[in-house]
């Protein structure tokens, strides 16, 4: 009877421990699985793009651009194959050229909670991931789509 109860507590911890292991390995795959939904852009061109100036909290001011030309796919291909074959120093220099030539407008609005923010993976893929709103700080280049009533729909950052 002195031998069985020892067993009885070993089997019963075993069991607990077991248990606990497998919960934290089905949370962890809960997680995964929930990251690796698609995140897609609207099909229309962004109506507001630009640098953000400010950023406090869910408010952020941009300097929107007026009157930039909306690239074809194709004519984006070419420009970037152009810019390719530049310097580092030559692509500075046609980038800030071109900034030069835009005028601005600043605007501020408020990204509402639950808005999907999205950055590019980094991976040089053109795949987009998730981002969060700490991301959206002063000298971020973003765009961002607005939906029939006024609100925004969409968040991408481009360029930081």
């Amino acid at each position: 009877m002195k031998k069985i109860i020892p067993i009885i507590i070993v089997l019963v911890l075993v069991l607990i421990g077991g248990y606990y292991i497998y919960s934290q390995t089905i949370g962890k795959v809960s997680v995964i699985t929930t990251n690796s939904t698609a995140i897609s852009s609207p099909d229309r061109p962004a109506e507001i793009t630009g640098y953000i100036i400010s950023a406090l909290g869910n408010e952020i001011k941009i300097a929107k651009e007026i009157g930039k030309v909306v690239l074809s796919e194709e004519e984006q291909a070419a420009k970037k194959a152009q810019m390719q074959n530049l310097s580092p120093e030559e692509r500075t220099a046609a980038r800030q050229d071109e900034a030069a030539k835009l005028t601005t407008e600043e605007i501020t609005l408020i990204i509402p909670v639950g808005i999907t923010i999205a950055k590019g993976s980094g991976d040089a893929s053109g795949n987009v991931v998730s981002a969060d709103i700490a991301d959206l700080s002063k000298g971020v280049y973003v765009s961002i789509w607005i939906d029939t009533q006024g609100g925004i729909e969409y968040v991408k950052i481009k360029g930081i």
